[in-house]
């Protein structure tokens, strides 16, 4: 009994030492398995963690590319012309270039990359849609960024951050002497140590300015002065006019910025009439020489006399300098008007030059120039001008070689009835002067401009571009007007005379003096009080200013309405502070801070801004390859 229960307790020993054996090995194998799945999942970790870094390395060394471009724009504004044609998106959009830089950047194909300062594993590429550049003042950029087995794709727009991104901007605070008629010595108001300074000229209390504005120099403004924009000058103070208080800033504090250069030509915009340079400039505008008259006519066209005008496209020789016409007049004539028809009285009938621009020069000197006129030539429809009369100012704004002729530029200007006032002929004098040969050249690229306005252009003067009446738009939204003059744009608001001094004895009889007018006897010719004018443009002057013609007599006027930007070298004045010319109010067109007129005026240099950026599906393989679309082109 004992041996059998001895048996029975070993033979379950036995069996229990079996059961603990299989828990072993079915233990050891879930471990086996849980250890496996750990591994796994540690290197699958470790994959996804570098596909991740790869992933976000790629967008940063595509936002490293756009701004190594924008950079390169920055320190080069002809920048914009260097690319790659042959790169899918620049080809797409019809860009041309004069060349790529040597910059690895443009590369379109193949294992190169421009590498990311600072990395060892981000490279980027880039191509440059600039089609629009010239007509509106944007480039497109489509940047890539590779980083791995990653590759991802941005397209930017770029615009500069010119004078159209204020609703005012000014170079100096204070007035052109030549137009004050002081001997004062111009200087920025912040500058130091300056004897006779200029005086700045100020916003006046009843001033409203609807936009941003800016200065290299400082404004000055009353306590009624109200800005809705944003300030930004020199340093933090706006200066007082009077008092402590200077104006109420509804769009925040004034702000210091760095300096924003104006050329000091605006003459490289003559340029953009060449046909000769097709990869500079792919669209030429149009050339017109000598005073030019514009008429808008509210359907999209315009009537333009220019009597001096030869050419209107023209060709420069790379050597000898030579100005010759364009190859293609018919061409020219299409777009520009025909040469007769713009010597002609009725003038010449064309559409607004789309998306482009119009370029009005002085009558050139030089003899291998094809506009040149020479000595004692005259347009056929050109007479009764200083070039061909002796002027001198007689009673009611009239010239003569004979009895009653009246003088004009050929335009018109100064008109029947005109005193061209020459300001006071002294301290105290009760008399004012007149210069006429002086006022309006019958030679100087000076333009004469009026109308309701359709379509995107702008006019460019190696003169003075003179706002004859209201310029509107036909259509706010759509339509886009450039002024760029170089010694100014001027309100045209002609003076008269009613009361000339007479001089001699009443022993000796007594002669009415023409060249002078009695200070009572000096109005205005065709404005009464009230009267105001609105002018709907980006306007500039890079060498003189924006003002009002005979701002400083006769009553006060209504408001000057500016719907766009004003960028000037000096403060203009439009009015006084004794009752005479215009109330301002400026408002900002909100569409110049992302486009702008063709063609229009460039500051020496700029930075440039994104104004708007998206992701896009990407462009290039790993490997360098173009990635294709469903269709099989490269996107």
């Amino acid at each position: 009994m004992i041996r059998w229960i001895g048996e029975r307790l070993g033979r379950e020993h036995g069996d229990e030492r079996g059961m603990v054996l299989a828990n072993v090995v079915i233990f050891g194998t879930v471990m086996l398995l849980l250890v496996a799945t750990m591994v796994a999942v540690s290197t699958s970790g470790a994959i996804k963690s570098a596909a991740d870094r790869n992933f976000q390395n790629a967008i940063t060394a595509a936002y490293a590319g756009l701004a190594d471009y924008q950079a390169k724009l920055s320190n080069d504004n002809g920048y914009a012309l260097y690319g790659n044609a042959a790169a899918q998106f620049s080809k797409s959009s019809g860009s041309t270039f004069t060349g790529n830089d040597n910059n690895a950047a443009f590369t379109n194909s193949g294992s190169t990359w421009a590498p990311v300062v600072g990395s060892s594993d981000q490279w980027y590429r880039y191509e440059v849609d600039n089609s629009n550049y010239s007509s509106k003042g944007i480039l497109r950029v489509r940047v890539t960024g590779k980083s791995g087995g990653s590759v991802r794709s941005l397209v930017a727009n770029l615009k500069g951050d010119g004078f159209i991104n204020y609703l005012y901007f000014t170079n100096y605070e204070s007035s052109n002497p030549a137009i004050s008629g002081s001997s004062c010595t111009t200087a920025y108001q912040w500058q130091s140590g300056v004897s006779n300074k200029c005086q700045a000229v100020q916003f006046a209390g009843t001033d409203v300015l609807n936009g941003p504005i800016r200065t290299n120099d400082v404004f000055t403004a009353a306590c009624a002065t109200t800005f809705n924009g944003a300030v930004e000058q020199h340093d933090t103070s706006v200066r007082a006019s009077s008092g402590t208080c200077n104006g109420t800033f509804n769009g925040g504090a004034a702000s210091a910025v760095p300096y924003l250069g104006l050329p000091a030509l605006n003459s490289n915009m003559s340029q953009e009439t060449r046909t000769d340079i097709p990869a500079t400039v792919p669209r030429p505008g149009c050339l017109y020489t000598g005073p030019t008259r514009v008429s808008f006519l509210g359907n999209g066209k315009m009537t333009v006399w220019s009597p001096w005008s030869k050419a209107t496209q023209v060709k420069v020789d790379s050597v000898s300098g030579a100005v010759t016409e364009t190859n293609d007049t018919a061409k020219a004539a299409a777009l520009c008007g025909a040469v007769g028809d713009l010597q002609s009285a009725a003038g010449a009938t064309i559409s607004t030059l789309p998306s482009n621009l119009m370029y009005v020069q002085d009558i050139p000197s030089a003899a291998n120039n094809v506009n040149t006129w020479a000595a004692g030539s005259y347009p056929s429809k050109y007479t009764n001008t200083y070039c061909t009369t002796t002027v001198t100012v007689r009673g009611n704004g009239s010239s003569s070689t004979a009895g009653n002729q009246t003088f004009s530029n050929g335009q018109g200007y100064p008109a029947s009835g005109e005193w061209i006032n020459g300001g006071s002929s002294g301290s105290g004098s009760t008399y004012q002067t007149g210069s006429a040969s002086d006022t309006y050249s019958c030679t100087a690229g000076d333009v004469f401009v009026s109308g309701a306005f359709s379509g995107a252009m702008t006019i460019a003067s190696s003169g003075t571009i003179w706002v004859t009446g209201d310029i509107t738009y036909v259509d706010g939204t759509s339509d886009i007007l450039g002024l760029v003059g170089q010694n100014a744009v001027e309100i045209y608001n002609p003076a008269k005379c009613t009361s000339y001094p007479t001089t001699g004895s009443w022993w000796a009889g007594y002669v009415t003096d023409y060249s002078r007018c009695n200070n009572a006897g000096v109005g205005l010719l065709n404005r009464v009080r009230g009267a105001g004018i609105t002018v709907s443009a980006a306007i500039a002057s890079n060498a003189g200013t924006f003002w009002n013609q005979n701002y400083d007599i006769g009553p006060q006027l209504g408001v000057l309405k500016v719907v766009g930007s004003i960028a000037q070298n000096w403060r203009g004045p439009v009015a006084t502070t004794g009752g005479t010319g215009f109330s301002k109010n400026y408002v900002y067109d909100q569409r110049l801070l992302t486009t702008a007129p063709p063609k229009f005026l460039q500051p020496v240099s700029t930075s440039y801004g994104v104004t708007t950026q998206i992701e896009v599906q990407s462009a290039y393989q790993v490997d360098g390859s173009c990635a294709k679309t469903t269709a099989g082109v490269c996107r």
